[in-house]
């Protein structure tokens, strides 16, 4: 029985040090928060503005620990939303994994 018990819990410890491990590293990482606080500045929100037809989504890596970031922004036109797709994408310091803008 208690073989049992280590081997169900053994995963989820290492689960919950891994999600720990990277909520640390993307506090450690002052690059991060800077980014995330300057995109989010410029980034219209989407409950914000429900009926703005256009979504725009970025994800990549960001900072020097490499952490994953991903913004989502809703725009009135396709015009404003790769207007501010650009800036965002080059502030991406590593790999970009998505880059779209599409029908909301």
């Amino acid at each position: 029985m208690q073989r049992l018990q280590k081997s169900i819990l053994a995963p989820l410890a290492a689960a919950v040090a891994l999600t720990a491990l990277a909520a640390t590293a993307e506090a450690m990482d002052p690059g991060v928060l800077f980014l995330r606080s300057d995109i989010d500045r410029i980034t219209p929100k989407c409950h914000q503005h429900p009926n703005y037809p256009v979504v725009g989504r970025v994800a990549g890596q960001a900072g020097y620990s490499y952490t994953r970031v991903s913004f989502v922004g809703c725009f009135l036109s396709y015009a404003a939303c790769d207007a501010w797709r650009g800036p965002v994408t080059g502030k991406i310091t590593g790999l970009l994994f998505y880059s779209r803008c599409e029908p909301r």
